[in-house]
C-alpha cells in the first residue's frame, strides 16, 4: 500500500523483547521547512535527516517540551538544528558558508559538535543537554554514536531522504534494561530492519512496512501522532529583539532606515516595526525583556 501524504510519528514496541521503535514520516512539513531558504541539494538532504531525528526523539518526551538536534560547526558547515516539541510541531535550519560537495560535508562535519537538549515547560523537571563529537559519515551514525557515549542505550536508525519525503525509523533498548541479556534479540531486529530499503521506506505505508519487516514478532503499535510544521517566532519575541537592540541603537536604525525589521532565521517571517511602535516597546517594558517570552 503506497502511504499518503499526512506527516506522522507512530511508536511500537515487541513483546517479546525489551525493544521499542518509532516511525516518523514527513512530507508536507519537510517540504515547507526547506522551501524557507534557497538550500542546495545536500544541505535539503542533511536538514531532512535532521528533522526526522528530531522529531523520532519527541517521543521520548513525557511532559511539555521541546527537543533539539544541533550541530555547531568550524568549517563550512556552521550549524545545523531541528527542534520538535511534544505536540510534534517540528521547525529547522541549516547555516553553511557555501555550497558544499559531498567530502566536504563530511569533513565539516568532522569538526563540529553534536548536541541533545531537552528543555521542559514545566518547573520540576530539569532541562537536559548532552554533547558529543560527530561520529561515523551519517547524521544516523552520529546519533547512535551519542546514545552509545551519553546515554549507554542500544540505538539503531535508519533515515530516507528524497526531493519530496523524509522518513526515518529508530530501534532502541528499553532504559533500565541490561543489553547484554537480550544480545540476540537486538541482533536479530537489526538483522531483519537492514533488509529495509530506502526507495521501500519512502514508498510503503507503516502497517505494510512493519508486517514485511517483523512478520514473525509480536508487536504493540500505538497510534500514529500528527507532525506539522510550526515556528516559535512571535511578535513579543520581535519586541524583546528590538529591546536587546538597546534605545541608541534602535534610534540610529530609524535614522537609517525608518523601520525596524526582525526577521525569523527559521521561517523567514518578518515582523516590521516604525518610530512609534519602537517608541511604545522601551516605554511600555521600561527596557526589560518581555517575562513572558523565552528567547530561544
Amino acid at each position: 500500500m503506497v502511504i499518503d501524504n499526512k506527516d506522522t510519528l507512530q511508536q511500537f514496541f515487541f513483546e517479546n523483547a525489551p525493544v521499542r521503535g518509532e516511525i516518523a514520516r514527513l512530507n508536507e512539513s519537510y517540504q515547507e521547512i526547506i522551501q524557507q531558504h534557497p538550500y542546495p541539494a545536500l544541505i535539503r538532504h542533511l536538514l531532512g535527516e535532521a528533522l526526522v531525528v528530531a522529531c523520532l526523539l519527541s517521543a521520548m518526551l513525557k511532559v511539555t517540551g521541546r527537543v533539539t538536534v544541533q550541530f555547531h560547526g568550524k568549517g563550512k558547515l556552521k550549524l545545523l538544528l531541528a527542534q520538535c516539541d511534544h505536540q510534534a510541531h517540528l521547525r529547522g535550519i541549516v547555516q553553511y558558508e557555501s555550497e558544499l560537495t559531498q567530502a566536504e560535508l563530511l569533513a565539516a562535519q568532522q569538526e563540529g559538535i553534536l548536541s541533545i537538549m531537552i528543555d521542559f515547560d514545566v518547573p520540576y523537571a530539569k532541562n537536559y543537554q548532552g554533547i558529543v563529537a560527530w561520529e561515523g559519515v551519517s547524521l544516523a551514525q552520529a546519533i547512535e554514536g551519542y546514545f552509545r557515549q551519553s546515554e549507554q542505550l542500544p540505538t539503531r536508525l535508519w533515515l530516507a531522504v528524497n526531493e519530496t519525503s523524509a522518513a526515518g525509523l529508530l530501534l532502541q533498548v528499553l532504559p533500565k534494561e541490561r543489553p547484554e541479556l537480550f544480545k540476540n534479540d537486538w541482533e536479530h531486529l537489526i538483522m531483519l530492519t537492514e533488509t529495509l530499503t530506502p526507495q521501500e521506506f519512502l514508498q510503503i505505508d507503516n502497517a505494510t512496512l512493519l508486517h514485511r519487516l517483523y512478520s514473525q514478532e509480536e508487536l504493540r503499535i500505538l497510534t500514529q501522532k500528527s507532525v506539522i510544521f510550526q515556528c516559535t517566532c512571535s511578535l513579543k519575541r520581535s519586541q524583546n529583539a528590538i529591546l536587546l537592540l538597546g534605545e541608541e541603537e534602535a534610534e540610529q536604525e530609524l535614522k537609517d532606515k525608518q523601520r525596524i525589521s526582525v526577521i525569523c532565521e527559521f521561517c523567514n517571517k518578518e515582523y516590521s516595526f516604525d518610530r512609534v511602535d519602537v517608541a511604545a516597546i522601551f516605554k511600555q517594558q521600561g527596557g526589560e525583556l518581555l517575562s513572558s517570552t523565552q528567547l530561544h
